[in-house]
This record gives structure tokens, sequence and C-alpha cells, in this order.
């Protein structure tokens, strides 16, 4: 990827907390929008930073498609659940309001699981357990989309040759004492479209492992590609596994949350009445002393990826990661020397500076 700018992490975090807000978002949608698309630009997932802004927030806000001023609302409860209405709102701050309700039961009972419909895309899934590590739990999270007559773009199931899912992303967290905590992100299709996107933007080509034309031929075009594989990719090679993993996601989000519902007959995007409305997730807390002192836990998180460090390397490479590593090492130097911005990036942040009568110096 090209870089053409830099901007101080905190700079461009006040920037786009300031965008959320003269856009018409409270100060606290505001402000979480702004803190989950900068923890994935200082780590390094620029598919999900604050490129977005525009790309996908500011936009889905012109279209109409989110309500700027939501109430998020517990339409159902247990001491140890929620299910959850995010008003189509901002999905990046809808998703802090629900993994904090989780995270605050759970303090009260041990875990606590919260599923929410009619919202929409959350951004990073990572940052959403990450959350749960200041408090010594393990967090969780999903999200995902379901189409029941098939998609243009999307990912397609095994055997099948009409995308159904989302790239619909599984996180985990787990804290550790003094290696670097563990964070598990990962979409259940080989790569998340919206690499493809980034590709698209700075002339860069895909793996054609990655998905398939729209007439279903493997591409290296980045332009072309729309039919993207679950993971594993076909058959052969697991993508049953994959495929399995999506539709997971796709109930524990969209069923279990109601939103994917019925009572649509007539509308031709929907499935024997049923359809799903916005995006669905779901949040997860679990207090660690729940089931063994923390301490001890981390220690024992600690000595499995020290293990792992230590483990013979395959020829040629010097180094084994866990999960979230490469990312923290980024989030360091990325929160020393600034976040680095693509061509296009730069051309969106200035675009939205003068749309709202703003300065930022790139």
């Amino acid at each position: 990827m090209e870089y053409v700018a830099r901007v101080a992490a905190e700079t461009l975090h006040a920037f786009t907390r300031e965008v959320f807000e003269r856009a018409g978002f409270s100060p606290q949608h505001a402000a979480d929008g702004a803190d989950v698309l900068l923890w994935a630009s200082r780590r390094g997932v620029d598919t999900h930073g604050v490129r977005n802004l525009k790309l996908i927030y500011l936009r889905m806000l012109e279209e109409g498609r989110i309500n700027p001023n939501a109430i998020f609302s517990v339409e159902h409860e247990t001491p140890v659940s929620a299910r959850v209405d995010g008003d189509g709102g901002l999905g990046l701050a809808a998703a802090c309001w629900a993994m904090r309700l989780a995270m605050d039961k759970a303090e009260q009972s041990g875990m606590a699981f919260v599923t929410m419909r009619n919202s929409y895309h959350y951004g990073a899934a990572g940052y959403y357990p990450a959350m749960a590590l200041s408090r010594d739990m393990i967090g969780i999270s999903l999200t995902g989309r379901f189409s029941g007559q098939g998609v243009e773009i999307g990912v397609l199931p095994t055997f099948g040759s009409k995308p159904m899912f989302s790239t619909n992303p599984i996180a985990v967290a787990f804290p550790t004492q003094t290696e670097a905590p563990w964070v598990l992100d990962m979409a259940t299709s080989i790569a998340p479209y919206n690499r493809v996107i980034l590709h698209r933007e700075n002339g860069l080509p895909v793996l054609p492992q990655w998905g398939l034309t729209a007439e279903g031929e493997p591409t290296a075009d980045a332009l072309l590609m729309q039919k993207m594989w679950p993971l594993g990719g076909d058959r052969a090679h697991g993508g049953h596994k994959g495929y399995g993993l999506s539709m997971l996601v796709a109930t524990m989000c969209a069923v279990l949350s109601g939103g994917w519902d019925d009572g649509h007959d007539g509308d031709e995007t929907a499935f024997n009445g049923y359809r799903q409305t916005g995006d669905s997730h779901f949040f997860g807390a679990i207090r660690i002393d729940a089931f063994r002192p923390v301490e001890s836990f981390k220690r024992g998180m600690d000595a499995m990826i020290q293990a792992l460090h230590a483990a013979p390397k395959a020829q040629g490479l010097d180094r084994i990661y866990v999960a979230g590593e490469i990312e923290h090492e980024t989030e360091q130097k990325r929160s020393r020397d600034g976040i680095p911005l693509t061509a296009a990036t730069v051309a969106d942040l200035r675009e939205v500076a003068e749309k709202y009568g703003m300065e930022l110096e790139i």
C-alpha cells in the first residue's frame, strides 16, 4: 500500500469526533465512533479505520440509512442477557453501548450476552471484545447479515453460485499479564470485502483465491471481484467450515436478535416473508474470576504465547505471531509516528473538512 501523508493519531481522532458531531450525532455517539475508527487505524487495520468515515458512515447518513438521533433500547433482558434495538443508528456507537451493557451485566452475574438488531456497519469487530480487557474479562463480538434472496456482492455458501452472507466476522479478546493482549478479529470469508475495495482504490490487484467475478470466474482484478469465498475456499479446501461459521454468526446475530424476522410478505428481497433489516450484532463478556483467579489466568496466557514464540520456526522465518500481536506493535508505532494515509483517504478527508468548515493539516 502506498501512503502519501501522515497525521498524528490524536489530531485525526479529534477531527473524526468533531466531524461526527457536526454531522448531527450526539457527543457520546461521536466519541464512540471516533474511538472505534482510530483504534483500527492505529493498529494498521486500514480497511476499517478512518478511511471509512466518508466512504461508509457519512455516505449512509446522507442517504438516510443511519438515524443520527437514535436511542438504543432494551427489548428484553434477564440478569445474564439482553435483546436490544439499535434504532437504525451509527453502528459504531450502538455496538459500544451494547458491549458496555454486556460488561455491566457480567460484573453482576459473572457473564452476560447481548444481541442487537436494527443497527448498521460497526467497523472493526475486534474493538468491542478489547473493551472487556480493562475489566479483566474475556470479550466476544460477532456481526452479520444474511440475505434470503442473495445479493450481488457478498460471501457464497458452499456449492452456491449467489452470495447469501456478508463477511460475518468473529472477534474474541483475552487479557494477558506481560504479553500483548490476545485479540482475534477474523472474517469468515477468506478476505473481507473492504480489503477488495481498498485494493481497488489504490489500483492494486487482489489474490484470485479470495473470490470470483459476477460470472463465477477467479480474478485478480479488484474491479471485477464480487463473490467472496468462505474461509477455506471451495469444499475440497475446507470452505464448508467457513460457510458453517458464517451461518453461525448470522444465527447468533440476526436470528437470535430478531433482526431476521417475518412479516415482509410482498417484499421481493424477502424469503417466505423473512428478511433482515440493517445489520445485527452479538456481544459477550465473561468474568475470568468466575472460573479461576485472574492473575493465574493471565500468567497462563503469557506462558502459552511464549511457548509459541519459542517453537521451532518454518524455514526462512524467524518469528511466530499470535492473534493481535502484529496489530499491537503497529499501534505502538503509529501512536508515536502518526497514522499513514493513502491518496484516496487524504482526498476524502479534505472533502469532509471543507464540507463541515473544518481544518485538518495533512
